[in-house]
């Protein structure tokens, strides 16, 4: 399973939790993380920062021109995080590099400026690999081990020649070469502090540089990624889609194609993380819970590729020690929304679980590589909430309750109840807090059906509230967040 990190809990998620809910359980909160690439190269950013790991890739003062590229290893909740830039695609749990970028000449070597300030033993390094028709011909690695504090110039000559002209080549560096041989080993990846700032790249003997080199860095791309709060996802694999089940977002894992390097096996989204370690794992993280015999819930849609299955697991913590796992598979196709429940036991008083949800699951295709086969599977989630957390306040949707929306959500001073489809006449509104402590009501007498009503929340402290529609035909339940 890819590693992750445990996010911060802030604003409405930390209300949520106060009351034993799933984080964001409806997944109608998402937060926005951007950073920046240089042009043409992808980079350890890209795996880190959607998980909230801080960017250590950045921008820097450049030899030549306004930027060069900052490469540091950092220390972080998942472990040691060794920086990376590389203009390929690198695929997951070390199945290779794949593409480039279009390149014809037979360089005789490369020249470059840099800085590094390694950590202990540490030693960054550079990386080029020259390519015919998807295949590699050759290749080098440059090590930088030793202290350099000022921009300096560093040749490099193989000791043989290219024999074939490439069609394409990759170049990358790294601030740790450790993490060129570890698949997230702790560690191994390298040590924090460890520093390579890299500037003015280019190839010696050769009339053209590649168009797409970009060596002097001075061309950056932004990049963002929307990630559910108290969830930890594996993007591109888990996005936010609107093809939800009520509100106005769900979640959504897709299994990607990893034979490009593109995507990473199967979508996965969880509240845990697993810290780098070599070995077996322990996952950590997860949210407080104690409750021994309940029922999680959930809407679901599922789109198999080839006979796929997909995974929701639980696991539940004591004092930090595993006591309980359970899970439930999905094998058949749903175009439209169902709903699923699992019932547990955990025979011990938890104080801690930990959800996981998998596009796909197979324990004996261990690698991304194998998932392949199972490229295109699509599995949607919503409305994942705890049975006793419904029982606590009192929710069971009924009579016209696809047809109502309340939006926005999150809001600040006012929230809109839609009321265009109901069937019968609009009874009551009503805000409770996750207590079930009644804030506010509005009665309604006569056959009062109009479009849209509104419900004042301004003076209500920020967190998560529950909203209460009455009709003739039912009462409707959504959990709204104040900002």
């Amino acid at each position: 399973m890819k590693k992750l990190l445990l996010l911060s809990v802030t604003g409405c998620f930390a209300a949520a939790l106060a009351a034993q809910s799933i984080p964001d359980g409806g997944f109608e909160f998402w937060n926005t993380t951007t950073w920046n690439d240089p042009q043409y190269y992808n980079s350890s950013n890209d795996k880190e920062a959607p998980q909230g790991i801080a960017a250590n890739v950045t921008q820097t003062t450049g030899f030549h021109g306004l930027y060069g590229v900052m490469l540091k290893t950092i220390s972080s909740v998942n472990g040691v995080e060794g920086a990376y830039f590389i203009n390929a695609n690198v695929g997951g749990n070390g199945n290779g590099i794949f593409g480039g970028i279009p390149y014809a000449q037979k360089p005789t070597g490369m020249r470059f400026y840099y800085k590094y300030t390694p950590s202990g033993t540490d030693t960054a390094a550079v990386l080029v690999i020259f390519k015919k028709a998807g295949s590699s011909i050759d290749s080098f690695l440059i090590t930088l081990p030793q202290t350099v504090t000022s921009y300096t110039l560093r040749s490099y000559f193989p000791s043989h020649s290219l024999t074939v002209t490439p069609d394409t080549v990759v170049f990358g560096a790294v601030s740790s070469i450790g993490i060129l041989h570890n698949n997230g080993g702790g560690k191994k990846g390298g040590n924090p502090g460890s520093t390579l700032v890299i500037d003015s790249v280019t190839f010696t003997g050769v009339s053209i540089q590649p168009a797409e080199m970009n060596g002097d860095f001075e061309n950056w791309t932004s990049n963002s990624v929307l990630f559910p709060p108290g969830w930890i996802i594996n993007y591109p694999n888990a996005i936010r889609t609107t093809d939800a089940q009520s509100g106005s977002y769900a979640l959504e894992l897709q299994t990607l194609n990893n034979s490009n390097g593109n995507g990473n096996g199967q979508g996965q989204a969880g509240t845990g993380f697993y810290p780098n370690c070599s070995g077996m794992c322990t996952e950590l993280g997860g949210f407080p819970y104690s409750l021994a015999i309940d029922t999680l819930e959930f809407g679901y849609k599922y789109s198999p590729t080839a006979g796929d299955t997909a995974n929701i697991s639980l696991s539940f913590k004591k004092n930090g020690q595993n006591i309980y796992g359970t899970g439930i598979s999905i094998f058949t196709t749903n175009t439209s929304y169902k709903n699923m429940s699992l019932a547990f036991n955990t025979g011990n008083t938890p104080d801690t679980v930990m959800i996981n949800i998998s596009s796909s699951w197979h324990n004996n295709d261990t690698s991304n590589t194998q998932y392949t086969k199972y490229a295109g599977s699509v599995l949607k989630i919503d409305n994942m909430t705890f049975a006793s957390q419904k029982k606590s306040l009192g929710v069971k949707n009924e009579g016209d309750a696809g047809a109502i929306s309340i939006y926005p959500n999150p809001a600040r001073n006012q929230m809109n109840v839609n009321l265009t489809n109901i069937s019968d006449a609009l009874e009551k509104l009503a805000v409770y807090d996750l207590s079930g402590r009644l804030l506010s009501t509005q009665i309604y007498s006569g056959n009062v059906r109009t479009l849209t009503e509104t419900i004042d929340i301004s003076s209500f402290a920020s967190g998560i509230y529950l909203i209460e529609v009455t009709t003739g035909t039912g009462r409707f339940y959504q959990k709204i967040c104040k900002e």
